[in-house]
């Protein structure tokens, strides 16, 4: 499993690297000028893009046909799976440390009141349930689609997760700290869920 972990994660570091130095600038940015609405974008694409990032792990794979080699050595598919999901997590992860870092810099330096600070709360919440329904979509969908299909697969993952967190995301404003409980758990609860479905579908492919 720690092998498997260690190929995903270089496996997207040189894109990794590049969207980083991206938003490493942005970040600058942000921090220059207490935009609120320049924060707010910056949270989003910061936490999106890097799960998004490890979501190209398998396109990468099969590219590389990395993805038939691992067939043939000591590991079960079942490992090949759960280290895709634990990926995904890292990535969703990073973008959520540095867009809290950045947002906890520009917090100190401009003192802005803590109220707009707390504001931003939900959409890091919006954030993360966005990466991990579009997790939990597209691994299993990749497999059930083909190695041919890994854009469209992207792409659909993407809108339906936006959709769905959109959705859900409606019911903060109406009652903040159930339906933030409720995007957050809907999201996990589906990335749960969803690697036991991705290995019964990946067990029935021929490699």
């Amino acid at each position: 499993m720690k092998g498997l972990f260690k190929n995903n994660f270089f496996a997207v570091w040189l894109n990794a690297k590049i969207f980083l130095v991206f938003m490493l600038a942005m970040g600058i940015l942000v921090i220059m000028l207490p935009a609120q609405t320049l924060q707010m974008y910056f949270i989003m694409i910061g936490i999106v893009g890097f799960s998004i990032n490890a979501a190209n792990a398998i396109g990468s794979e099969f590219s590389s046909k990395w993805g038939k080699y691992k067939l043939t050595l000591p590991v079960k598919r079942t490992e090949i799976v759960k280290s895709l999901f634990l990926s995904q997590l890292l990535w969703t992860f990073m973008g959520v440390l540095l867009a809290g870092m950045v947002t906890v810099l520009s917090y100190l330096l401009h003192r802005f009141p803590f109220e707009q600070l707390t504001a931003l709360f939900p959409l890091f919440v919006l954030g993360i349930s966005i990466s991990l329904f579009m997790g939990a979509i597209f691994i299993p969908l990749i497999y059930l689609a083909g190695e041919d299909k890994t854009i469209v697969c992207l792409v659909i993952s993407l809108i339906c997760a936006v959709g769905i967190a959109a959705m859900l995301f409606n019911i903060t404003d109406i009652s903040p700290l159930p339906g933030t409980a409720i995007m957050i758990g809907g999201s996990l609860l589906l990335f749960l869920l969803s690697c036991p479905f991705a290995v019964c579908i990946f067990k029935r492919k021929e490699y």
